[in-house]
């Protein structure tokens, strides 16, 4: 597991793991952001950290796939409301290089902050990866016993 200070640079005390999932033939990995505007293709997340968030998007939908996270713009045009099951990331300066994140997450009644991160600086999508992608590991284990109870 890799580990990450405050400002989300490596740790010395880590050991790497490397992704689990395989990529299959024919489907490209999604890493280009054409422009830095609002996009409905899902990218890394650590591409779209490294720059402000434009000025007409919420924040980034974002979802743990092939090891790490991918995210998509919410533009302020959309729905106003997150969707199910889904975790909103939004940023916002707050100084020389730092950034203040905020989580929330959509629920079937209402929205919910799950996480805030003050003061942030660098790229720090590694920070809050751990919470995310485990947040949307206990949502699917959820859905699944509720399916199974359903039955």
């Amino acid at each position: 597991m890799m580990r990450y200070d405050r400002c989300g640079r490596p740790r010395g005390d880590h050991t790497s793991a490397a992704p689990t999932e395989t990529y299959s033939a024919g489907r490209p990995a999604l890493t280009l952001v054409r422009g830095l505007g609002p996009s409905a293709t899902p990218v890394e997340l650590s591409t779209l950290t490294q720059v402000p968030m434009p000025t007409d998007v919420r924040g980034a939908i974002v979802t743990p796939a092939r090891g790490g996270l991918m995210a998509t713009w919410m533009p302020l045009s959309g729905p106003s409301r997150i969707p199910q099951g889904r975790v909103l990331l939004s940023w916002t300066s707050a100084g020389e290089d730092r950034k203040d994140v905020t989580a929330h997450l959509g629920l079937a009644g209402a929205q919910v902050l799950l996480a805030l991160w003050p003061g942030l600086c660098g790229e720090w999508s590694g920070v809050v990866r751990p919470t995310v992608a485990e947040l949307h590991a206990a949502l699917r284990l959820a859905t699944v016993v509720l399916e199974r109870l359903t039955d």
